[in-house]
C-alpha cells in the first residue's frame, strides 16, 4: 500500500470514529475516554507499520482530535490543551495525541527489532537506525514517550503560557499528592457543565472581560460592577463590589459550612466553627482572634483552620498572611494542648 494510500484510509478511520463518538449523547468525560481507549488503540496497529511521518501525523490526526477536545470540553479556539494533557494527579486530563501514540507505536516496533534474538532482525533494526528513525531509539519504552509528552506540557505552563498556565504554576507548589487524588475523583463525578467549567477554569479560558478583548469580542476591558480591569483574578477576589455585595462571604461561609458539617470521625471532639447554628471559636481562643474553624480532641490536641477561598496565584500570600495573624494564638493555646 502507497503511502499516500495509508494516510487516506488512517485519517478516513479517524475521522468516522471521532465524529461517531461525537454524535454519541454523553458526558465530555465519557467521549474523552472513548477517544483514549477505543479510538488511539483501534488505529494502533496502523501507527506501528506504517512509514508516514511524523509531521503529517501532527498536522493531521492531531487537528482533529484537537478540535474535537476543544468542542467536548467547549474550549475556545485559542485555548490550550496543555493542561489537559497532564495526568490526573497533576489536575489534567489524562488526554495524549495521536501523534503520541504514534511515537509510543514506533518506540515498541524497534524496541522489538532491537531486542529480538534472530540475528537477522537485529541487523535489519541497526541498518535502518538512521534518520528518521532516530528519534524513536532515544525512548526506552513507551513511559518514557509518555513522561517526555507531560513534561514538554509542563514546561510550557511554566514557562511560556503564562496567564493560562498560571493556575498550574501556582498550585502544583502548594497541593499534595492525596489532595489532587481527591480532585481528580470529584471532578470526574461533576455534570457536564460543571466539568467544563472546570476545565475552563484551570486553563483561564472562561469569558472575562480581559479575555473577551483578547479575542477581539468585547472592546472595554473593565468590570461593569466596578470599572476596574476583568481579569479571572479580579472575579474570583479582586472585585470590590463583589465584595460589598457579600459574594466573596457568601462562598466562604458555604464552603465552611460544608467542611464544618463533614462528619468527624475522632471521638470525644469538640468542633466549633464561625457559624451560625456551631458554638463559636470564641469559646477557647476569645474574641480578639477567631479562627474559622477549632477541632478539640479530648484536650489533647488542637487543630486550628482558617479558610481562604482566593485566587490560586495568591496561595501562598494568603498562607503566610494567615499563618503569622495566628501565630499567637497557637502560641497562647499550646500550654493548654499537648499539640
Amino acid at each position: 500500500m502507497s503511502d499516500e494510500r495509508h494516510k487516506s484510509e488512517l485519517c478516513d478511520l479517524f475521522n468516522d470514529i471521532i465524529s461517531k463518538i461525537d454524535k454519541l449523547p454523553l458526558h465530555p468525560r465519557n467521549k474523552i475516554l472513548l477517544y483514549s481507549r477505543y479510538l488511539l488503540s483501534k488505529i494502533s496497529w496502523n501507527l506501528t507499520i506504517t512509514d508516514i511521518s511524523k509531521t503529517w501525523i501532527c498536522e493531521t490526526l492531531d487537528n482533529i482530535a484537537t478540535k474535537y477536545i476543544q468542542k467536548w470540553l467547549e474550549l475556545p479556539i485559542s485555548a490550550t490543551l496543555s493542561n489537559v494533557y497532564l495526568p490526573q494527579n497533576k489536575f489534567g486530563l489524562n488526554i495524549i495525541l495521536p501523534s503520541t501514540k504514534f511515537i509510543q507505536c514506533q518506540t515498541v516496533s524497534r524496541s522489538t527489532l532491537k531486542a529480538s534474538i534472530n540475528e537477522d532482525i537485529n541487523k535489519l533494526w541497526s541498518i535502518t537506525s538512521t534518520n528518521k528513525n532516530i528519534q524513536y531509539d532515544i525512548y526506552k519504552n513507551t513511559k518514557d514517550v509518555l513522561k517526555a509528552f507531560r513534561n514538554e506540557n509542563e514546561q510550557r505552563l511554566q514557562n511560556h503560557l503564562i496567564s493560562q498556565g498560571s493556575f498550574f504554576s501556582s498550585i502544583i507548589k502548594n497541593s499534595t499528592s492525596s489532595f489532587n487524588s481527591l480532585w481528580s475523583s470529584v471532578q470526574s463525578r461533576l455534570p457536564k457543565n460543571i466539568f467544563n467549567f472546570t476545565a475552563r477554569y484551570i486553563n483561564n479560558s472562561l469569558p472575562t472581560q480581559k479575555n473577551l478583548v483578547k479575542w477581539g469580542l468585547s472592546s472595554p476591558a473593565d468590570c461593569s460592577f466596578c470599572s476596574s480591569p476583568e481579569s479571572l483574578l479580579h472575579v474570583i477576589s479582586g472585585c470590590k463590589a463583589y465584595l460589598d455585595e457579600g459574594r466573596f462571604t457568601w462562598r466562604h461561609n458555604s464552603v465552611l459550612n460544608f467542611i464544618a458539617s463533614s462528619p468527624m470521625s475522632a471521638e470525644r471532639s469538640k468542633l466549633c466553627a464561625d457559624l451560625p447554628g456551631f458554638i463559636t471559636p470564641s469559646v477557647i481562643t476569645g474574641d480578639q482572634l477567631r479562627p474559622d474553624l477549632l477541632l478539640a480532641i479530648e484536650n489533647k490536641v488542637l487543630y486550628v483552620l482558617e479558610l481562604t477561598v482566593g485566587f490560586e496565584t495568591n496561595l501562598t500570600s494568603n498562607s503566610d498572611r494567615k499563618h503569622k495573624k495566628y501565630l499567637p494564638l497557637i502560641s497562647d493555646q499550646e500550654s493548654n494542648y499537648d499539640k
